[in-house]
């Protein structure tokens, strides 16, 4: 739509099986006039290559309108030597929105892609959106929203149901110096998120609006050597938060690398805020989470919740050039690591200035550091007052208390010139009746276990043809009302040969008569017996008195 036109710009579109556009060649959409500009849309069922070529949609100055969408559907879009896919406006109205869905990959190398409102502009910048199985951004490759005039940067969204892969390349949402308007939000979504060598994901703001928010949902984020996600403020406004939703593992490695909510020196804003809670958690060699205040404003918070954090010269800090430092608030199930000079640390005043030393809030199953590996947990302050650092655990291990800094492991919360801080030790306590089910108050219903009538006649039987079967040693145990039984006794075997006779026993003399012949009682026919209490059993010869049989069990009321 020319300066002098009113109407809306013709849409662009393209169906084919493989789309090539190279050689500085330009596909584009514009508003100079009053009328919104036209759709650009490209459908290639297997691949789109920009090559060194610009498909774009603006508003320009004299424009009042907005810009037409930018929409890609293929297998395969690749961005290439300098390519650009843009959406902007510089008159009334906002920017046109771009979205690239590619089912199998998405490839920006060393090329931009971006949403802008311009310094003239008024309207809000467009989103821009990545639908992929893989996306890779890398060689200097830029995906950028960003607002110079008056209205908001658009937001940025990347859903990759395998990986995002940010190398030596930079997405960002930026409010600039002339902005009226908050930063766009930058949103990656994918089972693994990886920004390496150098990259960055970053939003800021310079001008009057908050940055944007930057979140990461994902099962593992890497950052390294040099990766970063940053959201910082140089102006009198806030930086964004910082928040990972990681389910399984976050490791940031290498020197630079690292989470940055900051604000810079001269701003008057607040540091933003960073919110993590992965299962573990790893920080190690120079690399660091830091929502510093390098300005007149207070440092963001740090929220950790992990299974574990290891620290191995790693730092978190919330300090403040000159304003009350921030705080850092640990939530650790199991064990928090500080190994190789590692820090946490929410000082103030570390510019020799005014301000109080924050606050640190430790909970862990175990707190562990190494004596002389000078690893320090401190909330110190110059001229103010120190901050607090309460620690909740079973125990402390290499680390102790100390009243300042020592080369060994310190807890330190102490001021230059102002009053110490406070530090607070909190043993883990376990309630004692955790686990412990309360039981019925009556367990077993013993009236229901005992029959009514054992011998009550059901279809013509007694007890109905029930009956009773004792198997087993010993038969039926007897019952307290029942009488004795006889206690019978088993008699080993003997053999009359023995090696060894058997000893002399005294038999007293048998009587005798007159004439000296012994007197033998009259041998009879035994006619009963007797069985002693020890089992022994005697023949007698009058018959003993009969007792009849009694067998001791009786069916119960049958007679």
């Amino acid at each position: 739509v020319e300066s002098t036109g009113i109407g809306a710009g013709g849409n662009i579109s393209f169906e084919t099986g493989n789309f090539s556009l190279a050689d500085n060649a330009t596909v584009s959409s514009a508003t100079a006039g009053t009328g919104n500009a036209g759709k650009v849309k490209i459908h290639a069922s297997d691949r789109i290559s920009i090559d060194n070529s610009t498909i774009s949609s603006a508003v320009e100055s004299t424009g009042i309108g907005a810009g037409g969408n930018i929409r890609f559907d293929t297998s395969n879009f690749s961005l290439a030597d300098n390519g650009t896919v843009s959406s902007a406006t510089a008159g009334t109205g906002n920017a046109g929105k771009v979205k690239i869905h590619a089912s199998d990959r998405v490839s920006i190398n060393n090329s931009t892609v971006s949403s802008a409102v311009e310094s003239t502009g008024i309207g809000a910048g467009g989103n821009i959106r990545f639908d992929t199985n893989y996306f890779s951004v890398a060689n200097n490759g830029t995906v950028s929203s960003a607002t110079a005039g008056r209205g908001d940067a658009g937001a940025v969204k990347i859903q990759a149901s395998d990986r995002v892969s940010i190398d030596n390349s930079t997405i960002s949402s930026a409010v600039n110096p002339t902005g009226v308007g908050t930063g766009g939000r930058i949103s990656l979504q994918s089972p693994t998120v990886e920004v390496t060598n150098g990259a960055r994901v970053s939003t800021s703001t310079e001008g009057q609006g908050t940055a944007g928010i930057i979140d990461v949902t994902a099962h593992r984020f890497l950052a390294t050597n040099g990766g970063q996600l940053l959201s910082t403020t140089s102006s009198n406004s806030n930086a964004g938060n910082i928040e990972l939703n990681v389910i399984d593992n976050i490791t940031l490695t290498g020197a630079g690398t690292g989470l940055f909510a900051n604000s810079t020196p001269g701003s008057t804003g607040d540091g933003g805020s960073i919110i993590i809670d992965p299962i573990t958690m790893t920080i190690e060699d120079g690399a660091g989470i830091v929502v510093d205040s390098q300005g007149a404003g207070i440092g963001g918070e740090i929220r950790i919740t992990s299974g574990s954090l290891n620290l191995d010269q790693g730092f978190i800090t919330a300090e403040a050039f000159s304003d009350q430092g921030g705080d850092i608030y640990l939530n650790i199930a199991d064990i928090l690591l500080l190994r190789n000079q590692s820090l946490i640390s929410a000082t103030a005043g570390i510019g020799s200035g005014a301000g109080d030393g924050g606050n640190i809030n430790i909970a862990a199953q175990f707190v562990i550091g190494v004596p002389n590996e000078n690893s320090d947990i401190i909330a110190n302050a110059f001229l103010g007052d120190g901050g607090r650092i309460e620690i909740t655990t079973n125990a402390i291990f290499g680390l102790k208390f100390r009243e300042e800094i020592t080369p060994s492991s310190d807890i330190t919360a102490s001021s230059e010139f102002g009053t110490d801080g406070i530090f607070i030790f909190n043993r883990l306590s376990f309630d004692a009746t955790q686990g412990l089910n309360e039981l019925p108050g009556v367990l077993v219903d013993a009236a229901s276990l005992i029959g009514k009538d054992a011998c009550a006649l059901v279809d013509g039987k007694i007890g109905g043809g029930s009956s009773l079967t004792v198997i087993g040693k010993g038969g039926l145990p007897p019952n307290p009302g029942d009488p004795l039984s006889h206690n019978n006794a088993l008699v080993d075997w003997a053999t009359r040969e023995s090696s060894n006779p058997p000893p002399a026993v005294v038999v007293s003399q048998q009587p005798t008569d007159s004439t000296g012949t012994p007197i033998y009682p009259e041998m009879r026919q035994a006619q009963g017996w007797i069985i002693n209490p020890d089992g022994t059993v005697i023949l007698t010869a009058e018959p003993q008195r009969v007792t009849p049989y009694n067998p001791g069990l009786r069916h119960p009321g049958c007679s």
